[in-house]
């Protein structure tokens, strides 16, 4: 997906232990664009296959599992630590 690599170039910062981070546009500022073009493409790669829920961690992945589960139409699920 070029715009999210275009958008990790221009806007990702390498912090120390070699950490991508890509805050002001995927975790803390969202932009629903760029996540809505992103589950596009994870459904049109995976759309052959039987995805019954999608899944991720509690933090920083909801927004974007909620955006891909929309797309195929099925739940999303969030892990969380105890």
């Amino acid at each position: 997906m070029e715009e999210l690599e275009k958008r990790i170039r221009e806007e990702g910062r390498i912090l120390p232990g070699n950490v991508l981070l890509v805050d002001s546009f995927l975790n803390q500022g969202l932009d629903i664009n760029l996540i809505n073009e992103m589950a596009k493409t994870w459904h049109q790669y995976f759309r052959q296959e039987k995805v019954t829920k999608i899944m991720t961690i509690e933090a920083s992945g909801i927004a974007i599992a909620s955006l891909v589960a929309l797309h195929f139409n099925v739940p999303a699920l969030f892990a969380k630590k105890y």
